[in-house]
Order: C-alpha cells, then sequence, then structure tokens
C-alpha cells in the first residue's frame, strides 16, 4: 500500500484492488519482519486502468525471501463501496447493459438471489478451511436436492426446468426454416434451457460448452443418422450451419426413423481443427493435441484466450465420428497429424503441444519433424505423463500398506482381502459386449487404443526446448528418500518425470486440477503464462546460433 506513491498522480481518491501477478519465485519462509523493496514495471500513471510493479520481499538481514515480478493492480474507479450489488445488478466479464447474461449466468444470479447469511458463509468458509480435500463445494442451498437436479438433467435431454429468454446477442434474431433447423432448435433449446433459440445464434454464445455438445451430437445422430464430430461446432457453431451440414447428407427431405443412412461426410481433415474463425492471424501457428479421448472442444477456452493473432489449431483423434478405427500406434497417429499439419504450415518452425496423453503425440510429432530437417521451437505439454510411469519400489509399497494399516485400524487387512478377492474374480469373468451410448461416440474404443499405444511405445531423447504446465502436486503417501505417491499410486514428480529425456524441460505451475487447468476460470492464468512461453520461444528463434544452442 505504501507504494501505490511510485504511481505518477496518485492522490488516494480511487481505490487500486490486486489483479494478478506474472511470476513467484520463493526462497524462503516468511519471518515475522519482513521488508519490501517495491519497482515500477512500468509506465505508471494515475490515468490508467492498471498499474504494475515488481517486488522483492527480505529479512532484517537483507536476505531475499520472494521475488514477485509483473504484480499487477486495476484501479476501481469510485472507491470501494460496501453495499453489494443486488443480483439483478451483477454483470458478468464482457458483457453490457445490451447483452444479458447466458442461461447459465442467470442460473447463478438465481442462486445468489437465494442468499446467504453472514454467519452461514463464515461457517461455509471455515469448514472449507478445515478440509483436506483439493476441490471443495460448499453450498448454502439443498446440496443433495441440487445434484439430484443435476443428475436427472444429464439424464433425459428434455428439460423441464426453468426456461430464460433469449439473450441480446451481436446478431439479431432469425427465425428457424425448415424442417431441420426447426427440429435443431428444439434440441438446442432443451439442452440450453431456452425459450427461444435463432437460426443464426452461436452454440457458444448462447453458453454451450462440451458435455451439453457431446448430448446435442448424440440426439443428431439418433434423429438423423448423420455422424458429425462435436468439433465441427468451430465450423458450424450456428442451427442454420449445422442444418446446412445435415441436409447435404440426407438431402433436403423430411427425415425421421426410416431415413436411409448417409455416407460419411466428406471433410477436408480428419485431425485438423480450427479453433479460431478463418485461418486465423499472422503470427506462427500452434497446435495442440487433444488428450487421451480425443476431443478438441475443451480446448475451446484456451485458444480463445491466447488470441486470436494467432492461428491456433486442436489436433483430434482418428475414429471420434465415422466408421475409422482409432491409431493404436503413436508414430503411426503423428504422421498421419504431421501430413494435415503441413498442409497448414508445410515448414518450420514449429510450435507444438498435447493436453495430457496428447503431449505424448505432440513429442512423437516433434521427433519425426527434426528428423526430416524440420525446427520445432517448442514443445509444450499440459500435465503430461511418461507413457510408462517408473514402477513403485517393494519398500515404498511397503510403506504404503503400514501407513493404510495405521489409518484403517486392525480391520484393514480384511477389507484389503476382500477388494483384492472380488477384483479377482472381476478380472476372470467375461466381459459383456459394448453398449454403445449415442452421448459417449466412441470415447471407450480411443480409450483402449491409446492405452495399446502408449504400452508400446519408446521415449526417445529430445534436447530441445520443452515446457510443462501442470497443476499444483498432490500426494497421498509419503515414501523412502521424502517422496510422494499419489493415489493412483505413481511417484509425484516435479517435472513429471520427464527430465531424464528431456533435459532442457522447464515446469510452470499453474492453478486447478488434471482437468479443470483449461477450464474457467483456471484456464486465464495458463494462457497468459502460455503466451509468454510461446513468445519467449519465437524470440530465441531469431537470435543467433539458437539452433546449436538447443542442440
Amino acid at each position: 500500500g505504501w507504494a501505490m506513491g511510485l504511481i505518477a498522480g496518485y492522490d488516494g481518491s480511487d481505490l487500486w484492488v490486486p489483479m494478478s501477478y506474472g511470476s513467484l519465485s520463493v526462497h524462503g519462509p516468511l519471518g515475522a519482519e519482513v521488508w519490501s523493496h517495491v519497482r515500477n514495471a512500468a509506465d505508471n500513471r494515475a490515468s490508467d486502468e492498471t498499474a504494475r510493479f515488481d517486488i522483492t520481499l527480505c529479512d532484517a538481514a537483507g536476505r531475499v525471501l520472494i521475488e514477485i515480478t509483473d504484480f499487477a493492480i486495476r484501479k476501481q474507479v469510485g472507491g470501494l463501496t460496501l453495499t453489494p450489488p443486488r443480483a439483478s445488478e451483477i454483470r458478468f466479464e464482457g458483457q453490457t447493459e445490451s447483452a444479458p447474461a447466458s442461461p447459465a449466468e442467470e442460473r447463478l444470479r438465481h442462486a445468489l438471489r437465494e442468499g446467504i447469511r453472514p454467519t452461514e458463509g463464515a461457517e461455509a468458509f471455515r469448514r472449507a478451511l478445515a478440509q483436506s480435500a483439493p476441490q471443495i463445494l460448499v453450498s448454502s442451498l439443498d446440496l443433495p436436492t441440487l445434484i439430484a437436479q443435476a443428475e436427472a438433467g444429464a439424464q433425459a435431454p428434455e428439460s423441464n426446468g426453468q426456461r430464460f429468454e433469449r439473450p441480446d446477442l451481436d446478431s439479431d434474431f432469425t427465425a428457424p426454416e425448415g424442417e431441420i433447423e426447426t427440429r435443431l432448435a428444439g434440441f438446442w433449446s432443451d439442452l440450453l434451457g431456452l425459450e427461444q433459440v435463432g437460426a443464426e445464434d452461436s452454440f457458444f454464445d448462447l453458453g454451450g460448452h462440451s458435455l451439453i455438445a457431446v448430448r446435442l451430437f448424440g440426439m443428431i445422430r439418433k434423429a438423423y443418422r448423420v455422424d458429425l464430430p462435436i468439433s465441427i461446432l468451430f465450423e458450424a457453431p450456428t442451427i442454420r450451419a449445422c442444418a446446412a451440414l445435415i441436409e447435404a447428407q440426407i438431402g433436403p427431405q423430411e427425415a425421421g426413423e426410416d431415413a436411409p443412412a448417409p455416407a460419411e461426410p466428406q471433410r477436408r481433415f480428419t485431425h485438423l481443427v480450427p479453433m479460431h474463425r478463418g485461418e486465423g492471424g499472422p503470427k506462427t501457428p500452434f497446435f495442440l493435441v487433444a488428450g487421451m479421448f480425443g476431443n478438441v472442444l475443451n480446448l475451446r477456452h484456451l485458444a480463445h484466450l491466447l488470441g486470436e493473432d494467432r492461428p491456433f489449431y486442436g489436433l483430434q483423434a482418428r475414429g471420434l465420428y465415422g466408421g475409422a478405427a482409432p491409431h493404436d500406434d503413436l508414430t503411426e497417429a503423428a504422421a498421419d497429424m504431421i501430413a494435415e499439419l503441413r498442409q497448414v504450415q508445410p515448414h518450420g518452425p514449429y510450435l507444438l503441444g498435447g493436453f495430457s496423453g496428447g503431449g505424448i503425440t505432440a513429442y512423437e510429432m516433434a521427433q519425426q519433424l527434426r528428423t526430416a530437417g524440420e525446427e520445432v521451437a517448442l514443445i509444450v505439454m499440459l500435465d503430461t505423463p511418461l507413457p510408462q510411469r517408473r514402477p513403485l519400489s517393494r519398500r515404498d509399497r511397503l510403506m504404503i500398506q503400514w501407513q493404510e494399516l495405521k489409518a484403517g485400524g486392525p480391520l484393514y487387512p480384511l477389507r484389503w482381502a476382500a477388494r483384492r478377492l472380488a477384483w479377482e474374480i472381476t478380472k476372470r469373468q467375461p466381459k459383456p459386449e459394448a453398449v454403445t451410448d449415442t452421448h459417449q461416440f466412441h470415447d471407450s474404443a480411443i480409450e483402449a487404443a491409446f492405452y495399446r499405444a502408449i504400452a508400446k511405445y519408446q521415449v526417445r531423447p529430445w534436447a530441445g526446448a520443452l515446457h510443462l504446465f501442470r497443476p499444483p502436486l498432490v500426494g497421498k503417501w509419503q515414501v523412502s528418500n521424502g517422496r510422494w505417491v499419489s493415489s493412483e499410486r505413481a511417484y509425484v514428480m516435479p517435472d513429471n518425470d520427464w527430465a531424464g529425456f528431456a533435459p532442457q524441460v522447464q515446469v510452470t505451475e499453474v492453478p486447478g486440477t488434471h482437468d479443470s487447468m483449461v477450464l474457467e476460470p483456471n484456464v486465464r492464468v495458463l494462457a497468459a503464462r502460455l503466451r509468454r512461453v510461446i513468445e519467449a520461444a519465437e524470440v530465441a528463434q531469431t537470435m543467433p546460433d539458437h539452433r546449436e544452442a538447443a542442440e
């Protein structure tokens, strides 16, 4: 607070609140007495909306304890308001008076209107702090009833709950025309909880997300026998565009249960999915391989926040739709993805990445491109594990059993034996025939093929740049040499154990869990830090002898 005087023209009339920071390095614990050294990190002026600083925290002897770079604060014009806003007055990011909230935001407003008393809030906060779980949900409403409503909504495509008015979008309302558009509008209305959906409304602008998209395309397949990938929403995000794709397959006719099965749609790419409309901006494209299930829709937030000035392509799995079998060999999958990638960017330097298991495929793509004489400026891994994790030592397994015994009491051996017996019986039973779930598409087949692929994949060394983004480490059991083991019985390693193959690996911790790190709100931190890593890799490409340095 005392360093606010570094802002040119600051007179104390406005409230400035913390917003974000670029990096934070902790070198030692904070003691009872701390000295801080704050410097301007930008041309900070009171007339601007934000100000940025670099901060060093030291002990009384001058030993550096914490270094913070690019600490940003934002000005709140008018000072501090202690009266909380009414739910109807709440505005969400990017929303104006002429653009009301989405259905999801309206549901949030409804929950806020229900209210929570200060005493309830304090007690809920105390209970949350007392838990050891990484993610906690505390509600002032009847939580079991809310869960039951959510599960009921997931089972039935029809929505019998509250309907909301169509938001006032940038585009005017256009009434659906014809049987296909009208029927699709009904699907969207049910799934999104809207009274009215226009033919030119964007699925994403209406609050649609990947879970709703899976159900939507399951309904489309059942109604029209057209198997489209949900990633087609990036190319056809409106009812009219989706209807045109369906009509191209079945013809301009009434579709029903007896409609003939059409030919598989002809598309330019099997793997490559443009995540921005058009070809994107002028910067070097970024290619990100989807996770184990091969679906790129959960990467939409990251693509948007990274900026439309950089073309962003998701790489989805083969077999996600249609009759093609999924890859069960990573070298073949990488080669097929490279063939499509080079149609967009014929030559390097390339910026490659992968989410979760997709990072292994990106790693193999980089190896093949380097072998072909191309430059790979950067590999980005979003919490990617090694294909085969190192096995637990016998000593560590015994230490885990000892900790479980102490926690479970005298009856633990009996419970362990019962679970082991049940597992052995289940393992020996014949597996039932797989039941096709129209909402799951081919997830199970893609997952099984991926596990077959990583089981036989041999990781080769990589001497180039590799950056791993991962959520905070969570260990369940402490074993020998101070190491930790996760609940999946894998060693918890700060670099996910990649340093043995990629000695230049750098690690950045981001908020969230393995799945939520790419979703709101955590993805905002990931996008900001990923942007800096990509820009640094591009700068390194312009420096002399960068290739020799990488090698």
